[in-house]
């Protein structure tokens, strides 16, 4: 796997994280983060190879199932790091708690960061955090992108949609939302209309204002290269046929934004279950921008490792492990932190994201009128 942390950060960036990071010697299964506890540390595998694992059937019923079923071994490996990669990322978008224990297979070195004064430093360097949430994002890209062939190969239903999306909104600043506005227009539409097909390349990226997408993927390499000659003999945009659906999403989210990330042809293909509005922005048009606002490049490749991240925590949930959430009836624990909690920072940017979407609606009827 390339070096993310080399290609992205410079060398500012790198001999930051070296002075404010301790080099830490890991012996062989050692647990650095523990499932449904706090991240509270940033990590950086200098040697050796870690293990990230979740447990499942986490609920009571879950484990009496297990137990009828005779299942014994309830942990599944999910994520391996190597030397180069990064793990304790997502805890900067929002505080959360760890989806998976990480814990070292053999003797490890990693250099260890505090995750306040990482936090403090993404909030003070504008630069510093483009690059470096630039970086989180390919790395969870490549790892969500891992679980969907292991969630393919378990013949699961559809991953869960996202649940906080007004969160994205709250993510950008009122300029960032008014650029967005004079930089792209309305588009309708039709139910069954492909706005991306998987094997090409992407040239927007796509607001949903209005209805349902749904997000299909090739099951195996070969369909999608048989898919994409079929397209073009044919002249349509896809054949659905050799695709699998695995998720919808709609109002409020985005669609195209991993092509910031990775230039490479789309693995995906999006469709439109009905009649649905977008709003789309070229995708040159918006990486210019993102050059040349430091200020807009942090705060955008905030919100998608916010997407990533929080696809990621569904994909884990929906394949069966379960993530600590609160259960009618149950006594709250003051010493857990419930993953499906909100505190009152996130709660005002739902807020304020809600009310900002519905804003950038409003202008852009007007803008169309």
């Amino acid at each position: 796997m390339k070096n993310v942390l080399l290609e992205q950060l410079n060398n500012s960036d790198l001999q930051w994280l070296k002075t404010h990071g301790e080099r830490k010697q890991v012996p062989a299964e050692t647990i650095l983060i523990e499932q449904h506890h706090p991240i509270n540390n940033f990590y950086i595998i200098l040697k050796g190879v870690l293990v990230a694992t979740v447990v499942k059937n986490q609920s009571r019923m879950g484990r009496i199932f297990a137990v009828l079923e005779e299942e014994q071994n309830l942990t599944q490996e999910i994520i391996r790091f190597k030397p180069g990669e990064m793990f304790g990322e997502m805890s900067f978008p929002k505080t959360s708690v760890s989806s998976t224990t990480i814990k070292s297979l053999e003797n490890a070195l990693v250099l260890v960061v505090p995750a306040k004064q990482l936090g403090d430093k993404l909030n003070q360097d504008l630069g510093f955090a483009a690059r470096f949430y630039r970086a989180g994002a390919i790395l969870l890209l490549d790892r969500f992108n891992s679980l969907v062939q292991l969630f393919l190969t378990q013949k699961m239903g559809y991953i869960p949609p996202i649940q906080d999306v007004p969160l994205i909104f709250g993510e950008l600043s009122d300029s960032d939302v008014d650029w967005m506005i004079y930089s792209g227009q309305l588009e309708e539409l039709q139910a069954d209309e492909v706005i991306i097909s998987a094997g090409r390349q992407v040239e927007n990226l796509y607001v949903i204002m209005h209805g349902t997408i749904s997000v299909l993927v090739s099951e195996e390499k070969k369909n999608l290269l048989n898919s994409i000659f079929m397209a073009l003999e044919n002249e349509q945009e896809t054949d659905e046929s050799l695709q699998r659906k695995i998720a919808r999403i709609s109002k409020g989210e985005l669609v195209g934004e991993l092509a910031f990330l990775d230039a490479s042809l789309s693995s995906l293909t999006y469709i439109a279950l009905e009649n649905s509005t977008v709003f789309k922005i070229p995708r040159q048009k918006f990486l210019i921008k993102l050059e040349q606002d430091m200020g807009m490049a942090a705060r955008f490749n905030r919100v998608v490792v916010m997407l990533l991240s929080e696809r990621l925590q569904s994909l884990i949930s929906r394949l069966g492990y379960g993530r600590v959430t609160y259960q009618i009836g149950q006594s709250l624990s003051e010493n857990k932190l419930y993953e499906d909690e909100i505190d009152l920072a996130t709660m005002d940017n739902l807020t304020l994201g809600g009310a900002r979407l519905d804003w950038m609606l409003k202008r852009l009827k007007l803008k169309v009128n």
